[in-house]
């Protein structure tokens, strides 16, 4: 009875010991792969071939291998030849797939922002009286006075403002090589407005005060 229970104790050791080995290794083929300088498709190629296991090799890798590795795990020296050539694997119905590993993109530094250059402050002058001696020339018919009044900036070389409450009138206009002063006092007077120099370096056009 002693002896019984001696070998059935054995026996259970020998099966907790088989337990602990490594389930992939100990079910892994052994490969043996020697390269002094061989292209990595072809290490690979013997390298399933003695695994007798299927795989796919992505297009245009090419790699040179120099390595010696003697009985192996299967898995343990693929690792090794991926890590080798940088490529990585995964598998999909029994079949290997390798390719490249991808190339990480590089940090582009970010540009450094410049500081804002400070707006030039708007100009705090009136402009010169001889600019109501500039020469100008109208041409128009029904049109807004807001388009007289830029024509008449343009040729002068200044800006006309118009007060926000002044209507848009349509006004007729010819005047022919008249001055600045009496194209602005015709106009402003059929329309009942006015104008007046700014500290803005222009002129503005606003509604006459009522009497």
């Amino acid at each position: 009875m002693k002896r019984l229970l001696l070998i059935f104790v054995s026996a259970l050791a020998l099966g907790a010991s088989a337990q602990e080995l490594p389930q992939d290794t100990r079910n892994q083929p052994k490969v043996t792969i020697a390269a002094k300088g061989t292209d990595v498709r072809t290490v690979l190629t013997d390298l399933f071939g003695q695994a007798k296991k299927d795989f796919v090799l992505e297009p245009n890798i090419r790699f040179v291998l120099y390595l010696s590795l003697t009985e192996m795990p299967f898995e343990e020296a693929l690792e090794i030849v991926c890590k080798t050539a940088s490529l990585r694997y995964e598998v999909q119905n029994g079949i290997w797939f390798l390719s490249k590993k991808p190339t990480p993109k590089p940090i582009e530094p970010q540009p450094i922002a410049k500081p804002a250059e400070p707006k030039p402050a708007p100009p705090t002058s009136r402009l010169p009286a001889s600019v109501l001696k500039t020469v100008v020339t109208t041409r128009f018919q029904r049109a807004p006075l807001a388009e007289l009044m830029a024509d008449l900036g343009r040729q002068a070389g200044i800006d006309i403002e118009i007060a926000p409450e002044v209507p848009d009138y349509r006004l007729d206009a010819f005047l022919i090589k008249t001055s600045l002063k009496y194209a602005l006092d015709n106009l402003t007077r059929a329309a009942g407005l006015k104008w007046e120099f700014t500290e803005r370096r222009s002129i503005r056009i606003s509604r006459r005060a009522k009497s």
